[in-house]
């Protein structure tokens, strides 16, 4: 027997265990704030100074979702009060959800990958843009 373990394979997969953990952890962050993934990715969109029609396209491409459900996505942060009437700026309480929501992944994010060397980080991002954009045109194909 070997003294040296196997490299494990990057496919379907091991992206999708990895995918559910980290996804688990998002998930507890985001129950105090009450937010729900698709949510929390609406409120990104604007946070980032999208306008409403930019923001739904930002959240429809991300989320794989149509026009409409974005919409509703954004109608229901103002509804909620994070966001203004016209869903085109935060208020003060989506300001605060957002910077404590971004400050908890920052942490998150530094106990995930840190210490990982960046050169490893650099083509597994790499070999992940190349996997989304391959799935991204099936999507799109006939």
């Amino acid at each position: 027997m070997s003294a040296t373990s196997a490299v494990p394979l990057l496919n379907g997969q091991s992206i999708g265990i990895a995918y559910h953990a980290i996804a688990a952890v998002r998930d507890r962050l985001l129950a105090a704030s009450g937010l729900t993934f698709h949510q929390s990715v609406a409120l990104k969109a604007v946070a980032d100074g999208l306008d409403r029609a930019g923001a739904a396209d930002r959240v429809s491409a991300t989320l794989k979702i149509d026009g409409p459900r974005a919409h509703a996505l954004l109608d229901e942060l103002a509804a909620a009060g994070l966001l203004d009437g016209a869903g085109t700026a935060l208020t003060d309480e989506g300001a605060r959800i957002q910077r404590g929501f971004t400050d908890a992944v920052s942490g998150l994010t530094e106990r995930l990958y840190g210490g990982l060397p960046a050169a490893e980080r650099e083509i597994a991002a790499r070999a992940l843009a190349h996997v989304a954009a391959r799935a991204n045109a099936e999507l799109g194909a006939p």
